[in-house]
């Protein structure tokens, strides 16, 4: 099981890879190539984590320009 403290660590370490992803790749596979990097962060992930988990990728893809920000604080 996931504690918080290594789920953040992984989105940490998922956000730089993020960054490294918009510099490598053209915009158009940089959701694609994302996607892959975030499956291995999500899985297995509890099930009290996972709003946590996905409002934490969602506002990567938002602030990277990848997605528009629809959340109610963006």
């Amino acid at each position: 099981m996931k504690t918080q403290a290594e789920i953040d660590s992984a989105l940490a370490q998922l956000e730089d890879r993020l960054q490294s992803l918009c510099s490598e790749l053209p915009p158009e596979r940089v959701l694609e190539a994302f996607a892959d990097e975030t499956r291995r962060v999500t899985a297995g992930v509890p099930a009290e984590h996972e709003a946590h988990v996905e409002d934490s990728v969602h506002r990567m893809l938002a602030d990277a320009g990848l997605i528009p920000d629809d959340s109610p604080t963006g």
